[in-house]
């Protein structure tokens, strides 16, 4: 078993972070609704999800406020949040399955990765850019599927799938 960080947890970003996890079921209710009021929420849930995300990381630099749990509930909670998303874009919106597999595969690779690298140093090891703008693009392209602006998401998924597995390749080679 892995020791977990021993450090404060309820803090205003982990908080933040948590509450995006907690809106994912509103989130899918809102978003799978025909009715056009509920799926508007289910836009300004997402524009929350973004502002909070970087709201977290900003808050916690500027109030002192970073913490291990912070680095850990951050990004498991991105990728918690990309597999939902994803799964609702293959389900309700057509997304081939493969392309949201290999993602979750690739997470899943860089956080058993990143937990053997806490278990051996101690620290939660932290993102880099490339992922971020990996992240980023595999956000984009969740978002054109989940507003069926087709067929630029289709056209858009296997390069960002692609990128998305180099940023995590540069990743793991930065890490050894």
């Amino acid at each position: 078993m892995f020791p977990l960080p021993r450090d404060r947890v309820l803090t205003i970003p982990n908080l933040l972070s948590l509450s995006r996890l907690a809106l994912l079921p509103v989130w899918w209710w809102l978003a799978a609704s025909p009715d056009p009021t509920r799926r508007t929420w289910a836009g300004a849930l997402i524009a929350y999800g973004i502002v909070s995300d970087v709201a977290d990381g900003y808050l916690a630099r500027h109030l002192n406020q970073a913490s291990e749990w912070g680095r850990l509930f951050d990004p498991v909670g991105d990728k918690i949040a990309g597999v939902v998303v994803g799964l609702f874009c293959v389900i309700e919106r057509g997304m081939p399955w493969e392309a949201l597999g290999l993602v979750v595969l690739r997470d899943l690779g860089l956080i058993i990765g990143g937990a053997l690298v806490y278990r051996r140093t101690g620290e939660v090891p932290r993102s880099a850019d490339i992922g971020r703008y990996a992240a980023l693009l595999w956000a984009v392209v969740l978002l054109l599927y989940i507003f069926t602006i087709q067929p630029v998401g289709s056209h858009a998924l296997w390069p960002a799938v692609a990128f998305y597995f180099v940023a995590g390749a540069l990743y793991v080679r930065r890490l050894r």
